[in-house]
């Protein structure tokens, strides 16, 4: 006798049963083929760590022994910021005469004889960090010591960059060390001794994420910030940096990185291109090494070390990441949600 409608149905959703639990075992397989960490690269400007301390050189990161030459200075930079995907390069060095203080000089990359040009003119004394937007306005923080203009921030607007001698003005006046743009070019992040801050040049209004903390760094779609911080407690530093990166869209959510032993006061941090990596450089023992640390989870994966060292100064010529120009809701908005770290 042959199967009844109902027995022909009930044996249909068993096969059936059968097939989803396969189907999923078969996807859950596949799932890590997926999620494979994203290849770490991107091309970047450096100052050699030996020999020629006076020159900076271009390299893809996974391609470190086509590293060649593309600029020399008559003296050793000492900041350097790249003009994300285009072709201005920025640097200091010491003034030609004086003992204390620096310069801020400019080439085109590209161009076919680079003419370097000296934008400052022995007009400042210690400029600490520098910055270039993508759309060509420089921004750098100094401190006074003698005759010169105030300790503060200092924006070199793009259209001033074909002047003989570009007006600087003064956007912020106050303690600022390392200083960097947003992506979309209209916030500023710096650090004091009091932490980490982020100021608008639209509004002037100045948000402090945290109380501690040093080297902010910007995602590349502009949606989180990263920053350094070392505790010292009982006389003495900790073994290693802690990466903390909080949301700037939405609620602050914190995530933080353990970094690889360091020496106090000697990190520096950026993005990887694609936003899938916190990249920092740490000196151990009087030597530097650079370190990429993926988001998802990982190994810290060590780069730049053709020589055994890793270099002080690099920065990303070109960025995978594309942002908005302007955020979701009104910065404003969007800062009021931000929470002060403890």
């Amino acid at each position: 006798m042959g199967a009844s409608p109902i027995q022909t149905f009930e044996a249909i959703g068993v096969i059936m049963r059968h097939f989803f639990r396969f189907l999923c075992l078969c996807l859950t397989s596949l799932l890590p083929l997926a999620t494979v960490q994203a290849e770490f690269t991107g091309e970047v400007i450096f100052r050699p760590p030996i020999n020629e301390f006076n020159e900076l050189w271009v390299t893809n990161v996974d391609t470190p022994r086509n590293a060649h030459q593309i600029f020399k200075l008559e003296r050793l930079p000492e900041a350097l910021a790249v003009q994300t995907n285009g072709n201005l390069v920025v640097t200091t060095t010491s003034h030609d005469q004086l003992m204390f203080g620096n310069d801020i000089y400019l080439f085109d990359k590209e161009a076919d004889f680079p003419k370097v040009r000296d934008l400052t003119r022995q007009q400042f004394s210690l400029i600490w960090g520098l910055d270039i937007s993508q759309n060509g306005d420089i921004v750098f923080t100094h401190e006074r010591t003698g005759p010169a203009p105030a300790t503060g921030i200092y924006l070199i607007p793009k259209h001033e960059l074909k002047r003989l001698r570009p007006k600087v003005h003064l956007v912020k006046e106050g303690e600022a060390y390392t200083v960097e743009w947003s992506p979309n070019g209209k916030q500023i992040a710096y650090d004091t001794s009091d932490g980490v801050c982020i100021f608008n040049i639209l509004t002037q209004e100045v948000l402090q994420i945290s109380r501690d903390g040093s080297c902010p760094a910007f995602s590349p779609d502009g949606r989180h910030i990263a920053f350094a911080d070392r505790a010292f407690a009982h006389g003495r530093w900790a073994n290693t940096y802690k990466i903390s990166i909080v949301s700037l869209i939405g609620p602050p959510n914190l995530k933080t990185i353990e970094t690889r032993e360091a020496e106090p006061g000697s990190l520096g941090l950026k993005w990887s291109p694609d936003g899938r990596y916190v990249v920092y450089t740490i000196q151990v023992d009087g030597v530097y090494r650079n370190f990429a640390v993926p988001l998802n989870g990982g190994p810290h994966e060590e780069f730049l070390d053709k020589h055994k060292e890793g270099v002080w100064l690099f920065d990303w010529t070109r960025t995978a990441v594309t942002y908005a120009v302007e955020p979701m809701n009104k910065l404003t908005t969007l800062w009021g949600k931000l929470k002060q770290q403890d």
